[in-house]
């Protein structure tokens, strides 16, 4: 009974000292959690005031959603979160920035096991009642105006442990800071380390890998800290805010808590053991530990002096040596400055040469591996016997990819999380062939990003490139896009169980027509797509632009698009079934006018024209004076434009246009439109044929070299103004 009272009166003289702690604890979160309540749900009542919300459900919705908000996920809270943990965790511990106050604390009949236990339970003790006095009093708002429902509680509930634990992970940072340094202003930069060490590291690795390595890819797997609590925060709040309900954000977030957890306690246990084995001189000390100094000083001049290195790459136009340079100059401040820092002497600048020539061989050992890839990074194409499975994105397509549970997720992940491709042997031929390729000599160099999953569990991404006029680049992704496993890794609408009771709206359109077709017609036609995607290969996609796309809308904005082209005869048959299906070709009858402007490219003297092909032109362009550089540009209009009303004359035209509104061509040729010229459709205002009424003229371009000679003529350039 005598201890547990002992305890509790320590606790409470403990409280009394921290007064200010309480103060600024408690008023930060009411004033967040009351003023963002009444801030969100005034907005809704704001728009509800200007006819926003008519439906009395839809305004409930509206309520209860920015109850939530405020409650659960919202960005504000982090921050302050942070700081309280770093306030609380500092303050707690500060006795041992002072050797009179270490010795009077030493001088009392109190154990040090309790007084750590003490002071550091306090200040979980004042966190936990701040964050919910704010909660309930946020919570009381909420409830006064009818915007509480078991979703908001449960979010609510949520984010308390969330909070929570991100408050601990960030609280015990803060007290092995307070243990390994002997006065604040060093404790505030270890701190900073521990939290923001691996986000920079990490990202100047990236840095680097950009830089140096050309079959680099974040496109399936990114360079991403793997420990750091602000990045999770970051990184992962957007998707647990827009989570359907409570339980598939909790489904996103606890793994991420448990990780915390784990980091939590590693932390508290290096604190803890510091803090026994704490010298009480280490008072007023930079550092409480002598040989963390030279530790400290090694490991933060690496990540400092990339960071140099990157700042003086980006300013010196992409200099690699000068960059080489900034990282060892960086490094050598950064361990010069810790020294005097440690010292709190400027005679100090040059001590420990050893540690600061450790630090410096290694920072030039980094940018080696990076410069001259000594680990073969760009070369590394696996075994075929090693790989399990593969996914592989060839640029061209992309479409909206979501389901019930997510409202929108990247195309890299639907791929990843859909295409395994077990045929490997054309994927590997294509990576071995693009060794050493430079996509800017090539026809039409493009990048396709490979992720290859090893049968050891290791998964390697890479990013190689192609020329996809190549006719053995062609027969190669043949071979890919003729399997089931990159249909499906690729559409989703072929492997779609998305209910057809979330549907909306189908739409057909060629650019210029619109039909509207029933969403009962909507397993008819998915049916006659899926059949016809079986001819579905790269030469089809590459030769053929098509000639329309059905987009299915459901609720929440979402879509799907398919591509449709004229070999689709099971979809074209049941677009003119349906009445839906009009031909890419106009009819010159439902045409008024036909506008060409032709740019006279080869004419055009514009500067980047005039140093393209030469390595330095992008820096003389940024280096020079806009005056200076003026005075290589040819300001001469070589543009000519001519409009045809002739109907014999645009049904000469018709035939040869191609409709560049809103129809894209994906994976298609570039070179296939001619580039010279815009064409302009105007239709006629009384005709039947349903283009959209919104706009009565749509752009088109010529296929490459298919411009008719009478055009040609019209819009030659004469030397003359025009």
């Amino acid at each position: 009974m005598t201890s547990k009272n002992s305890f509790l009166a320590s606790c409470r003289e403990n409280h009394k000292r921290r007064i200010w702690v309480w103060i600024v604890a408690v008023l930060s979160q009411l004033l967040l959690y009351g003023g963002m309540m009444m801030i969100y749900l005034s907005r809704i009542r704001g728009y509800q005031a200007n006819g926003d919300y008519r439906d009395p459900a839809g305004f409930q919705e509206a309520m209860c959603r920015a109850a939530r908000d405020a409650l659960a996920f919202s960005d504000n809270l982090y921050g302050t979160v942070f700081i309280l943990a770093a306030i609380i965790g500092m303050q707690g511990f500060s006795y041992l920035y002072d050797r009179r106050k270490v010795d009077m604390y030493h001088s009392v009949p109190v154990s040090k096991d309790k007084r750590f236990a003490v002071v550091y339970l306090n200040g979980i003790f004042i966190y936990l009642a701040a964050n919910l006095s704010g909660m309930i009093l946020g919570t009381l708002i909420a409830v006064s105006q009818r915007a509480v429902n078991a979703d908001v509680l449960a979010n609510a509930g949520l984010a308390f442990v969330w909070n929570l634990f991100l408050f601990l992970a960030v609280y015990h940072m803060m007290i092995l800071a307070v243990m390994l340094t002997g006065n604040r202003f060093v404790t505030v930069c270890v701190f900073l380390a521990f939290v923001f060490y691996e986000l920079c590291l990490s990202s100047q690795i990236g840095s680097l890998k950009r830089i140096f390595f050309k079959t680099y890819s974040e496109y399936y797997i990114s360079t991403e800290p793997k420990l750091s609590v602000v990045y999770d925060c970051t990184l992962n709040i957007w998707n647990i805010k827009n989570a359907s309900d409570a339980a598939d954000a909790a489904a996103i977030a606890m793994p991420i808590v448990a990780k915390w957890i784990l980091i939590a306690a590693a932390f508290l246990a290096l604190a803890y053991l510091a803090y026994k084995k704490r010298p009480s001189e280490a008072a007023g000390r930079a550092m409480a530990y002598p040989f963390m100094e030279p530790v400290f000083k090694v490991a933060v001049a690496v990540p400092v002096a990339l960071l140099a290195g990157g700042l003086v790459y980006d300013t010196s136009y992409q200099n690699e040596m000068l960059q080489m340079a900034g990282m060892l100059a960086g490094g050598l401040i950064f361990c010069a400055a810790s020294e005097v820092l440690f010292d709190f002497d400027i005679r100090s600048v040059f001590k420990h040469l050893p540690s600061s020539g450790i630090a410096l061989v290694g920072i030039l050992a980094i940018f080696s591996v990076f410069k001259w890839d000594v680990f073969g990074y760009d070369s590394y194409v696996p075994a075929q016997n090693k790989v399990e499975s593969i996914a592989i994105s060839a640029d061209g397509y992309y479409d909206s990819y979501w389901d019930e549970n997510r409202p929108y997720f990247e195309k890299s992940q639907f791929e990843k999380e859909n295409m395994f491709l077990t045929d490997t042997e054309p994927v590997l031929a294509l990576a071995k062939a693009a060794e050493g390729a430079d996509p800017e000599t090539m026809g039409d160099g493009r990048y396709v990003q490979i992720l290859y999953r090893l049968k050891s569990g290791r998964q390697v991404a890479r990013a190689i490139a192609t020329d996809y006029d190549d006719p053995g680049t062609e027969e190669l992704l043949n071979r890919i896009f003729r399997t089931d496993a990159f249909k499906k890794g690729v559409f989703q609408g072929i492997t779609d169980e998305t209910s057809y009771a979330a549907l909306e709206g189908i739409i057909y359109t060629n650019g210029p027509a619109r039909a509207v077709i029933p969403v009962e017609e909507a397993g008819r036609l998915r049916e006659a797509w899926i059949k016809d995607m079986e001819q579905f290969d790269f030469t089809l996609v590459r030769h053929n632009r098509p000639c329309g796309i059905l987009y299915f809308n459901y609720k929440n904005y979402n879509q799907r698009q398919w591509y449709v082209y004229d070999s689709f005869e099971n979809t074209v048959s049941a677009l003119k079934e349906l009445k839906a299906y009009y031909p890419m070709e106009l009819d010159a009858a439902d045409v008024e006018s036909v506008t060409v402007t032709c740019y006279h490219n080869e004419l055009t003297q514009d500067p980047e024209a005039r140093f393209r092909g030469d390595p330095g032109y992008e820096l003389y362009r940024d280096a020079v004076a806009a005056e200076t550089y003026a005075e290589y540009a040819d300001d001469t209009d070589y543009t000519v434009t001519e409009t045809f009303y002739d109907e014999e004359q645009i049904a000469q035209i018709l035939p040869h246009i191609y409709c560049t509104w809103g129809i894209d061509a994906p994976w298609g040729r570039y070179k296939d439109l001619d580039e010279n010229y815009s064409v302009q459709v105007v239709f006629k205002r009384d005709t039947a044929y349903p283009y959209q009424r919104d706009s009565y003229y749509f752009e088109y371009s010529f296929y490459a070299g298919q411009a008719p000679d009478f055009v040609v003529e019209a819009t030659a350039y004469t030397g003359e103004s025009e």
